[in-house]
């Protein structure tokens, strides 16, 4: 018996070594450009005294070079996409001042929708999906807060590139504002928080590496139960997101931004623990990724919400579906969790006014008038139900971003889609839909 243990356990840290190295071996590759790219620019704007706009065109320099350095030849969608945009922007800012923020988001999305279907081949827009989003979110912003006159003047070409290709997000995210950018361009320090803050991330982003592609593919076998196979494939593919999170934290945090009171709320992207341990679907999709969050809110639904709450929050799902790409299962899961969430949200708002408890999809306030607070019996066992049926609706949605690598790099299928969500019987839409009815009768 104790051989055998001896056995199991010899060959569990000898699986995790040959996993854990390369895996290791490739962030750490991964990562050194990024940093390396990030740390000069940060070291130009600390010690070198140079103009507004040579600032913008440093960034704009080094964050060209990272992005060919990346993504190769591919990098000209980028630059065509930047350009093309501005002297858009540009001509419309002449004929009108208003309107230009709708315009240019249907201009942008058309146009990486057309790259998508009809001209850059699915392998390499899989390679530059996240790259071309993020360049897209910023493009909107910029064009809408024009119409909301919160700039004294038109940005010039150079501010508008330094922005666009800055180094700290044009690969990884997260998105940022236009002025929090500008602002911190221009911030000097020099502290040792700042080297903390990016080991600490940095360590982070590679435990979460580690976890994805070595730990929790190990620690459920295939031969299980369908439901215990679909949580650990979801939860890898939710570890390689806190990789991704993280690390664009450590970029971020290498040029020197989200280490001021301007830029602070920057440096979270995500928040594992209230996603792991979520206490409802509307929680998961606000710690999911905060910063397209924000950026949503204020862009998308704020902009909607004057032709009615339902109709803002569908085209905040819609536009966050079609920037993520033409793909069936992406949109498939946006448009279900928000679905899933809407439904969760008003059902929980009934339940707390019929119930007098605090089970709200969101924490209640100190001063919330509930007789049943927070840790009353009756508030813990309900919001543990929600929280469990919040883990198993991740598990279902999540299932289906577990494939091959040549799945990933030509996109998923409406096939693929489907079969996953077959093999759990369609059970999460099944129980919502359940939820719904009985909202409907309360």
């Amino acid at each position: 018996m104790y051989e055998e243990d001896d056995y199991i356990e010899e060959n569990t840290w000898t699986y995790i070594a040959l996993c854990g190295e390369p895996t290791l071996y490739e962030g750490f590759r991964f990562a050194r450009d990024l940093i390396l790219a990030n740390f000069i620019l940060r070291c130009i704007i600390q010690w070198v005294p140079i103009p507004h706009n040579v600032r913008h065109s440093v960034s704009l320099v080094i964050g060209t070079f990272l992005l060919y350095c990346n993504v190769g030849a591919a990098f000209v969608w980028t630059v065509g996409l930047t350009a093309s945009s501005y002297i858009i922007i540009l001509a419309l800012s002449y004929i009108t001042n208003t309107h230009r923020g709708v315009t240019i988001s249907f201009i942008t999305i058309g146009y990486l929708l057309l790259c998508e279907v009809y001209v850059i081949n699915p392998k390499m827009w899989q390679q530059i999906r996240g790259i071309q989003m993020i360049a897209a979110m910023k493009i909107i912003s910029v064009a809408i807060d024009l119409d909301r006159n919160l700039f004294k003047t038109m940005i010039n070409p150079v501010e508008f590139g330094g922005y666009m290709m800055c180094p700290a997000n044009c690969i990884l995210g997260p998105w940022i504002s236009f002025h929090t950018y500008s602002n911190c361009l221009v911030v000097k320090f020099l502290s040792k928080r700042w080297i903390k803050l990016i080991v600490l991330n940095f360590a982070l982003s590679m435990l979460f590496l580690v976890l994805s592609n070595c730990i929790v593919p190990w620690y459920v076998p295939d031969n299980i139960t369908k439901w215990l196979v679909a949580y650990r494939d979801a939860q890898a593919f939710r570890m390689s997101h806190y990789f991704v999170s993280s690390m664009s934290v450590v970029t971020m945090l290498s040029a020197g931004f989200g280490l001021t009171n301007d830029c602070h709320s920057e440096l979270t992207v995500t928040r594992p623990f209230f996603i792991e341990l979520p206490r409802s679907l509307v929680q998961v999709v606000v710690y999911w990724n905060m910063p397209m969050h924000q950026w949503l809110k204020n862009y998308v639904f704020k902009t909607c919400q004057p032709f009615g709450h339902f109709t803002a929050l569908l085209s905040t799902y819609v536009v966050s579906s079609l920037l993520h790409g033409l793909n069936f299962q992406l949109a498939a899961v946006l448009l279900s969790i928000g679905t899933f969430s809407y439904v969760e949200y008003n059902f929980r708002y009934k339940v707390a006014s019929a119930l007098e408890v605090c089970c709200l999809a969101n924490p209640c306030t100190k001063a919330c008038h509930h007789r049943h607070k927070k840790n009353s019996f009756l508030a813990v066992i309900i919001n543990t139900v929600f929280s469990l049926t919040t883990i198993i609706h991740l598990a279902y949605l999540g299932v289906m971003f577990e494939a091959s690598f040549a799945v990933q790099e030509s996109g998923y299928s409406f096939n693929h889609t489907l079969s996953k969500w077959e093999n759990l019987n369609y059970f999460s839409h099944g129980l919502v839909a359940f939820t719904y009815l009985i909202y409907l009768m309360m």
